[in-house]
């Protein structure tokens, strides 16, 4: 090139226009979104989200995230599930980020309201069908009203996707308690573990249509309910002839991660259920899935901002709190956890770093 010409070009690339057009540009590339869950479970976070003094409640919405992802466990565990608690908190959710959230259910807000240590106990499936009509049939705050192209699975509503720039999202319905496998003293067994038996079909059905749509995206996000990395390795996979003795989450941990090494594109599961609040890489033979344990569940009481960069080849995804501004941890430390889990039965995927 011509000593002229190069001093031109020169000169336009450092003129501050054009690096604030060239910053502008890779700013545009980012994709953020916000994921709360696993709270309120005492009144200090009930206070937290609520309009308009609440702290968590005022981060999102000076965040004015696209979307706001609710991993469930809307209420502790101890408290009844009845009609006017599902829905003062519906309301609560909706009113964090109006029109903007997509809410998967989790264990405390359907499979455990049938627990002794609660005064009123209830039929579990029927809690089911009650919160399906809630957030999803009726849904009069319409939750996800404004989120563009969003689409739920037939047949299974719980189920939802959409897409964000080049990011394509996706809930599982996948709560705790073994995937609603254990534990059940009010229902129908045969009838709850059916319910079991569908979801798990329609989950992965939702999860092949999912990675077929990747084909023409940058990323995938998959978020549900239940921490599906930390389970009773002498289980076997649960099957038509073992529905409860078994491993209620092998059948969808083993899909994702043979899906995600044939994908090769970065793939980030988000996830609550227990208190391990962390961002790593699970498998070191698929460097491109990260798992994201989200926060609540009483260890970090915070929402958190996610941002998906496309440049960044290592690290595509940084998370970071709303309160604290703080970065993930990348170490998941299950000490509070393991106070009520006997480890010795446990098997823990080993982060990569």
């Amino acid at each position: 090139m011509p000593w002229p010409q190069f001093l031109l070009l020169l000169i336009l690339l450092t003129s501050p226009a054009l690096a604030g057009d060239l910053g502008q540009t890779s700013a545009e590339k980012l994709t953020r979104f916000a994921v709360i869950g696993d709270m309120p479970y005492t009144d200090t976070e009930y206070a937290l989200l609520e309009q308009p003094g609440g702290a968590i409640a005022a981060a999102i919405k000076a965040l004015n995230p696209p979307v706001l992802i609710h991993l469930g466990d809307f209420k502790k565990g101890r408290l009844s599930c009845t009609d006017e608690l599902y829905k003062e908190h519906y309301r609560q959710i909706a009113y964090l980020n109006p029109h903007k959230t997509v809410y998967t259910p989790g264990d405390n807000d359907w499979t455990d309201c049938d627990r002794f240590s609660l005064g009123s106990r209830h039929d579990e499936l029927e809690r089911l069908q009650y919160l399906r009509q809630l957030f999803f049939y009726q849904d009069e705050l319409r939750l996800s009203q404004d989120i563009s192209g969003l689409v739920r699975q037939e047949g299974f509503i719980d189920n939802a996707r959409w897409m964000i720039d080049q990011v394509i999202f996706a809930t599982l319905h996948i709560p705790g308690t073994n995937n609603g496998r254990n534990e059940i003293s009010r229902s129908n067994i045969q009838h709850a573990l059916n319910e079991a038996d569908i979801r798990d079909q329609f989950n992965e059905k939702w999860l092949d249509q999912l990675f077929q749509s990747a084909e023409s995206a940058q990323a995938v996000v998959i978020a549900f309910h239940a921490d599906i990395f930390i389970f009773d390795h002498t289980k076997p996979l649960c099957t038509i002839d073992n529905r409860t003795e078994c491993d209620g989450y092998q059948l969808i941990r083993d899909l994702i991660k043979h899906k995600a090494a044939q994908l090769k594109k970065p793939i980030l599961l988000i996830h609550g259920d227990t208190q391990a609040y962390c961002l790593h890489q699970p498998y070191h033979e698929i460097p491109n899935l990260w798992r994201l344990n989200a926060p609540g569940d009483y260890k970090y009481i915070d929402a958190s901002q996610v941002i998906f960069d496309p440049d960044n080849k290592t690290s595509p995804f940084t998370v970071t709190g709303l309160l604290d501004q703080k970065p993930v941890p990348v170490a998941c430390n299950y000490d509070l956890f393991s106070l009520f889990i006997d480890s010795r039965f446990l098997t823990l995927e080993t982060p990569s770093s």
